[in-house]
């Protein structure tokens, strides 16, 4: 019985430092592969060059289109050590099971823990996992909105917005690789309906699979969401999306001034919008939890009063609860990601670099869409008085839909392809700007 109550105290006081060290940013678990401790201050983090490097590597191959496998066999191609060799050549002791496999064998389950570590952007996540009781070794996966998130506490081996986008590439919905083309869209996970808000699915023609083309996937479901098909052809696409680049690449080399003028403002609409909707969402489920609680106020008297039985009570009290539990977990994410975006400011120079290495770019490449476009919205054609027409709105990463004023040395060219006989589609820019 002593014994026991020693075990159970000990657990407590050491849940209790854990839980102070945690709350005041400082890490509590060891540094992840391309981290060693500082040996200035153990208790915190610096880069290990070598290893940041491999990390580095990792996340340029994911923005240039390859997946895990091909990561891992491109690595162990190259004979680089994967990190539990590389921690035992170092004399670094890890815990976990030791590998018998060969130092050079990368796992694709590494190499997707690697890309989705938010710690590489400098940032200390604590209280990732928990245990129920100390008689239990086995850890549970802790909610993201229970978890301490302390940003720009180390230095950073990735920056944020690639971190961010390779996040938003992995959530992308993507189809199965084609087993007659092989070759995937590198608009996959990228065209979306702005009628239902889900993905364009990327298709082939079965007779002729020389035809690629995107459509909507709620158009053909049995649900039925979307009413339109949404149908764009892959080449097409590929052409204009090529010359909207190359004119707003041309546009900043030229018109740095005013480039620079608009870039900065509609960073800051885009971010304004989106703080602004997260802001009336919170204020509408504030609202909601002051009127749930109102409501079980309430429904509490009347049960009181007999005016409603025990197991109505029962009934509707645990609906309440769970709406308020729910509630209570997205106001706090939502408090969280404001609170992130107060500090966030788009670095105009990283920009202007990324879109003038695509000046006079020959061809649409995975990389080009990763770092460049956050989405493109795809409208379904219309027809009138004979014509057809489709609209394509282009959204930028941090800036969000931009259109490149007609200027003197602009590039601009006429874009048309044939569909099939006797029809032939041709693009004209938005003139709006």
């Amino acid at each position: 019985m002593f014994n026991e109550y020693y075990a159970r105290d000990i657990s407590k006081k050491r849940r209790i430092v854990n839980k102070m060290k945690g709350n005041s940013g400082v890490p509590l678990s060891p540094p992840p592969y391309g981290y060693i401790k500082n040996p200035e201050d153990p208790r915190f983090w610096v880069i290990d060059p070598e290893a940041a490097a491999v990390v580095r590597r990792i996340y340029q191959m994911a923005l240039d289109g390859y997946g895990l496998a091909e990561t891992a066999a491109a690595l162990e191609r190259d004979g680089i050590c994967n990190p539990t060799y590389y921690w035992r050549s170092k004399g670094t002791n890890r815990g976990g099971s030791k590998s018998t496999v060969e130092p050079t064998k990368w796992g694709h389950t590494t190499i997707k823990k690697i890309l989705t570590t938010q710690e590489y952007c400098g940032d200390v996540i604590n209280f990732k996992s928990y245990s129920k009781s100390y008689k239990m070794k086995k850890r549970i996966e802790n909610p993201e909105e229970n978890r301490a998130i302390f940003l720009n506490v180390h230095e950073a081996i990735i920056d944020r917005p690639t971190w961010e986008k390779v996040q938003k590439m992995k959530k992308g919905t993507r189809r199965k690789r084609p087993t007659v083309t092989q070759e995937p869209s590198v608009f996959s996970g990228v065209l979306k309906c702005p009628e239902c808000g889900g993905n364009l699915n990327f298709h082939f023609n079965q007779g002729n699979h020389d035809i690629r083309f995107f459509s909507c996937q709620n158009h053909n479901s049995g649900l039925r969401k979307c009413s339109k098909t949404h149908y764009i052809r892959v080449e097409f696409l590929e052409q204009v999306v090529l010359y909207e680049v190359n004119r707003l690449a041309h546009f900043s080399n030229e018109y740095e001034d005013d480039f620079i003028k608009a870039m900065m403002g509609q960073s800051a609409k885009v971010a304004d919008n989106d703080r602004a909707r997260k802001q009336r969402e919170l204020d509408g489920l504030l609202s909601r939890d002051k009127e749930l609680d109102g409501l079980f106020e309430r429904l509490y008297e009347d049960n009181v009063s007999q005016k409603i039985s025990d197991a109505r009570f029962a009934k509707m009290s645990q609906r309440y609860e769970q709406e308020q539990g729910e509630n209570a977990k997205r106001i706090k994410a939502l408090r969280l990601e404001l609170k992130k975006s107060e500090g966030q400011r788009m670095d105009v120079d990283t920009f202007l670099e990324t879109i003038r290495r695509y000046t006079n770019a020959a061809e649409i490449t995975q990389r080009m869409v990763a770092e460049l476009i956050d989405h493109i919205d795809v409208y379904h054609a219309e027809k009138k008085d004979g014509i057809t027409t489709q609209h394509i709105t282009i959204y930028y990463n941090c800036i969000g839909a931009f259109s490149v004023p007609d200027r003197r040395n602009i590039p601009a060219a006429q874009i048309t392809m044939g569909t099939r006989k006797g029809v032939a589609v041709s693009y004209s820019p938005d003139k709006s700007a």
